[in-house]
C-alpha cells in the first residue's frame, strides 16, 4: 500500500470559502446576519475531487491520502475562540464527508480551533470529536495561532 501522508483539501467547493468570508464579515459588522449553514452536496464534493486529488492518486499510484483541511486558511488569529471553533467544525465536517464518500482513498486529519490567548479546551474537544466520532488519525497543529504576531505561548510552553 502506498500512502500519501500529506494532502490538503485545496479544491474544496466554493461554498466553504464563501462561508468563511461571511463569517469574517459578520465579525466586523454584527448587523450582518450569519447563520453559519454550509450547504455542499455529495455531488459537489465528488466533483471537487475527481479532477484533482483522485486523479493524482491514480496518476501517482498512491492508494490512500491522509487528508486535512487547507492549512493556509485555518486563520486561527481571525476572530475569537468561537470563530475558530465554528470554522474548524465546518472544515472537519467536510473532511469527514470526503472520507465517508471515499473510504478507500482518504483518511481524515482535523483542524484544531486554536485561538491566541485561549485555553486548549476547544482544541481538545474538537480533536476528541474527530477521532472518536469520525475515526480521524491526527490533527494539524499550528505552531503560531497568532498569525505571525507571536504573542501567544510557544508550543514548548508548559
Amino acid at each position: 500500500m502506498i500512502i500519501d501522508c500529506h494532502g490538503h483539501y485545496t479544491t474544496a467547493p466554493k461554498q466553504l470559502e464563501t462561508w468563511r468570508k461571511n463569517q469574517i464579515a459578520a465579525l466586523s459588522d454584527p448587523s450582518q446576519p450569519f447563520g453559519g449553514t454550509l450547504n455542499i452536496s455529495d455531488h459537489e464534493i465528488r466533483e471537487s475531487l475527481e479532477g484533482a486529488q483522485l486523479k493524482l492518486q491514480r496518476e501517482r499510484g498512491t492508494d490512500v491520502t491522509i487528508f486535512s483541511p487547507r492549512a493556509s486558511v485555518m486563520g486561527h488569529h481571525v476572530g475569537n475562540a468561537r470563530t475558530s471553533l465554528d470554522w474548524a467544525e465546518r472544515c472537519n465536517d467536510l473532511i469527514n464527508r470526503v472520507c465517508e464518500l471515499y473510504p478507500e482513498n482518504f483518511v481524515g486529519v482535523c483542524q484544531l480551533p486554536q485561538s491566541p490567548g485561549t485555553s486548549l479546551d476547544n482544541s481538545i474537544a474538537e480533536l476528541e470529536r474527530c477521532v472518536n466520532e469520525f475515526g480521524f488519525i491526527g490533527c494539524n497543529l499550528n505552531p503560531d495561532p497568532s498569525g505571525g504576531s507571536w504573542n501567544s505561548p510557544a508550543l514548548s510552553d508548559k
